[in-house]
């Protein structure tokens, strides 16, 4: 249950990114909870899983873009996808797997 509650978030961070960064629809605020939440995720468990590390370098972007440091689109774009395939890897192959 943890896992899917953990995916939700990481697929909501992704829309407050997209969002902030294309339309600036949420203040730096809620950018800087989400980069917080992913960095401490990254590190609770970057010791069994190589991919929270990815999850600490997307949240360490997150606050370089907010403090406009950098903001790079490819980079922008990059970290978006990787926090929605854990979305799609979590629900979605499941449920395809079960009607193909």
């Amino acid at each position: 249950v943890l896992h899917y509650l953990l995916t939700i978030l990481d697929t909501v961070t992704a829309f407050v990114l997209a969002t902030h960064v294309a339309l600036g629809w949420f203040s730096t605020q809620i950018v800087l909870f989400h980069a917080g939440y992913i960095i401490l995720k990254g590190v609770i468990f970057s010791i069994h899983d190589w991919a929270s590390r990815i999850d600490i370098i997307v949240g360490i972007y997150m606050l370089l873009l907010i403090f406009n440091v950098v903001s790079l689109t490819p980079i922008t774009i990059a970290s978006i996808i990787w926090l929605l395939q854990k979305t799609v890897f979590t629900f979605i192959i499941p449920i395809l797997k079960i009607f193909f």
